[in-house]
């Protein structure tokens, strides 16, 4: 589901497979711990993801607001994911690498 990464310039958290409303949930805690203790960029890799619920999106937008002025980056979407995130306006919120052939 999320694996984390906390590299000297970034926490990198990966995602793989499918975060539907019981995987947010699950991940929620442990996830805003991490951001909020790693003091440095946080970037979100989808590289692996396969499906989002809302909920997810919702923790998508907490992990922002927690941020403050640092903006939250996102690399390695697919054009579903992406398409879901700007449908809504969350792209507007974070740092989204373009799909590869964009």
């Amino acid at each position: 589901m999320v694996d984390y990464d906390d590299g000297v310039d970034a926490l990198i958290c990966r995602f793989s497979g499918r975060i539907d409303t019981n995987a947010a949930l699950s991940i929620e805690d442990a996830l805003l711990d991490k951001v909020q203790r790693a003091g440095k960029p946080v970037v979100f890799d989808f590289d692996g993801l396969e499906y989002v619920a809302s909920s997810f999106l919702r923790l998508c937008v907490k992990v922002v607001r927690m941020m403050g002025s640092e903006r939250l980056k996102v690399v390695g979407s697919s054009e579903e994911i992406r398409r879901i995130f700007e449908m809504t306006g969350f792209s507007k919120l974070m740092d989204m690498e373009p799909v590869e052939g964009d």
